[in-house]
């Protein structure tokens, strides 16, 4: 039988290693997750700092007082999301010797709290090696929202075999309006069929400062593409740091912003810039490159993992309807 309890330090050593036996098989899939994690001594410290968090509560389930499975999540509110709760990438692992329902279980006891409390939209960032938990959490009512992906640039073939014809530099400071021009490019496809991301002009502004302001940022990797003085499109890379999560390499940036001029699509533009973006990163001395995509954008779907970029993570979310609140059939 199994009983659920809240957290308590006593635990901590075996959700540790529940945790560190994930890493191993995640990593076994995706051999790019730091190693280091696949020791308890390493996992424990993660979740010692999720639990040190000031919203964060949770639950363990016990078959036999023996940790079997364990649940962490934050109570979160901003503007843009309302209340929600969210579950980070180690906050959440069961034993690979129990059955996945084990997913569902859990979830509906903690849910019980986080609706009670008036918390209806529920986030998870969950690994995508197994199968089997993954279609647990689906078959609750989530869906995807974003993917995360990582690209081994060691391993990368060049793409643009077309020879594509188009100039690729670095950013420099006298950029701004050019990069400003650049920014409309995402938020307008975003806001298309099917992502429907809404953008509003006010928005958009903030956008186009935000963009503006990359030609001046130092930590900022920034190569433009330009086609006989047309602007053809751009990539943002910054270095991450790899001790900061379960999930991102030794030697690795980031990629939080790439687009092509959208009235030169489909002639390999993309591809030319990822060949350059890559070769110069790689004589920077980065080895790996972290991604993520909106999962109803068709475009982002389809060309990063052409490119190369391996998908290990998803942000997956459920909101459920607010009636529930009193609407019971009483």
């Amino acid at each position: 039988m199994i009983q659920f309890v809240g957290l308590d330090e006593r635990f901590l050593p075996r959700m540790a290693e529940i945790l560190s036996l994930r890493q191993t098989a995640e990593r076994s899939k995706y051999p790019f997750l730091p190693e280091k994690f696949e020791n308890p001594d390493e996992t424990e410290n993660i979740l010692r700092s999720e639990m040190k968090k000031p919203f964060v509560n949770g639950l363990v389930a016990l078959r036999n007082s023996k940790v079997i499975g364990y649940l962490l999540y934050e109570f979160k509110e901003n503007a843009q999301k309302g209340r929600h709760i969210l579950i980070s990438y180690p906050s959440f692992a069961i034993d690979v010797t129990e059955h996945p329902r084990l997913v569902r279980l859990m979830y509906a006891e903690a849910g019980s709290e986080w609706i009670k409390h008036g918390y209806f939209q529920h986030i998870i960032f969950a690994p995508l090696g197994n199968d089997r938990q993954l279609n647990e959490w689906l078959e609750q009512g989530f869906r995807f929202d974003q993917k995360y992906a990582v690209l081994d640039m060691n391993q990368y073939e060049a793409k643009n075999k077309d020879q594509v014809n188009i100039q690729v530099r670095k950013s420099v400071e006298n950029d701004e309006e050019l990069l400003k021009k650049m920014s409309r490019w995402n938020s307008i496809h975003q806001a298309a069929a099917p992502s429907w991301n809404p953008i509003t002009k006010e928005t958009l502004e903030d956008v186009k400062s935000g963009y503006a302001s990359l030609a001046s940022d130092a930590e900022a990797i920034v190569f433009l593409g330009e086609e006989r003085g047309i602007p053809a499109g751009f990539h943002v890379y910054y270095e991450v740091e790899a001790s900061d999560t379960m999930y991102t390499p030794e030697r690795c940036v980031e990629l939080p912003a790439a687009s092509t001029n959208p009235e030169l699509r489909g002639r390999g533009i993309g591809k030319a810039l990822t060949d350059f973006s890559v070769n110069e990163l790689k004589e920077m001395g980065y080895r790996y490159c972290l991604a993520d995509w909106h999962t109803p954008n068709h475009l982002s779907s389809y060309f990063w993992p052409k490119m190369g970029y391996q998908p290990f993570m998803v942000r997956m979310l459920r909101t459920v309807d607010n009636r529930i609140a009193w609407a019971h059939g009483k």
